[in-house]
């Protein structure tokens, strides 16, 4: 489910010029201090594989390595299948950009055809105020990107500072958006960094690797009414440079629609 004149759609569309290379270009309503928002650089490379003419069934697994730098401007994905079975399909992809030799960002995607098979659910929704009775989050750093998503947190300042880096908070797009797979790819990474939860302020960062496992098909997003997710994050351990950060999404009605994790690299 796509909205054309919708902000997030314009910055993950993509030209495809077959053999599986496709064309982008940077939007800057959401470009983060001194590159894009990782949210949308995910998103976008999911949005090729959505659209590539040989995906077989819905995402089921995404990981994307930042390798370096994504200036403004045009940018080159090159998408490819590594192996196709009765049931999964595996992927890697890239994202070039002219004068560089190297690739700017590398992935890996496993898309699969779900069964009908016992399922639960043991990661419950935390019961929280709703959105509508918390304030929307004025973050202190105007970056573009941040003024595209309605973050409301349920338990804290993320800023307050102090020796536990757990938050949760809805999200939701400006203007609302129907959920869909690369609105989730997103919303993954629009936690407040956990090095800033715990420090009080901002640092300098930059995320190395990012994964998601999607917990939902393409048939239970259709169904789903809502433009709203619930998020839940923390950090494991910060030492040598280096941090996790994992996260958890909900839809409004409890469903998990994600699971993530990333690894960041900060400087103190």
């Amino acid at each position: 489910m796509t909205t054309p004149d919708h902000p997030f759609d314009s910055a993950i569309a993509l030209r495809h010029s077959g053999d599986g290379l496709y064309a982008g270009h940077t939007s800057e309503h959401y470009w983060n201090a001194i590159s894009p928002f990782g949210g949308t650089t995910v998103a976008t490379l999911l949005q090729a594989l959505l659209t590539h003419p040989q995906r077989l069934g819905d995402p089921l697994a995404l990981t994307v390595n930042f390798a370096g730098p994504i200036r403004q401007g045009e940018f080159t994905i090159r998408v490819h299948v590594a192996r196709t079975g009765r049931s999964t399909q595996h992927w890697q992809m890239e994202i070039r950009q002219a004068g560089d030799e190297q690739p700017a960002a590398t992935g890996t995607a496993v898309f699969a055809l779900r069964r009908d098979t016992w399922s639960d659910t043991e990661a419950r929704l935390p019961a929280a105020a709703g959105p509508y009775a918390l304030p929307r989050y004025d973050p202190p750093a105007k970056v573009p990107f941040l003024q595209r998503y309605d973050i409301r947190y349920a338990d804290c300042d993320p800023l307050a500072g102090g020796d536990d880096s757990t938050t949760q908070c809805w999200i939701s797009d400006v203007p609302p958006r129907p959920l869909d797979f690369p609105a989730i790819a997103a919303y993954c990474d629009t936690f407040v960094p956990r090095l800033f939860v715990r420090k009080g302020a901002a640092r300098p960062i930059s995320t190395v690797t990012l994964s998601i496992n999607f917990h939902v098909d393409g048939g239970a997003l259709a169904r789903r009414r809502g433009c709203r997710a619930f998020g839940q994050a923390r950090a494991n351990a910060f030492n040598g440079g280096y941090y996790d950060q994992e996260g958890k999404l909900w839809a409004e009605d409890g469903t998990l629609l994600a699971t993530t994790h990333q690894l960041v690299w900060f400087r103190e």
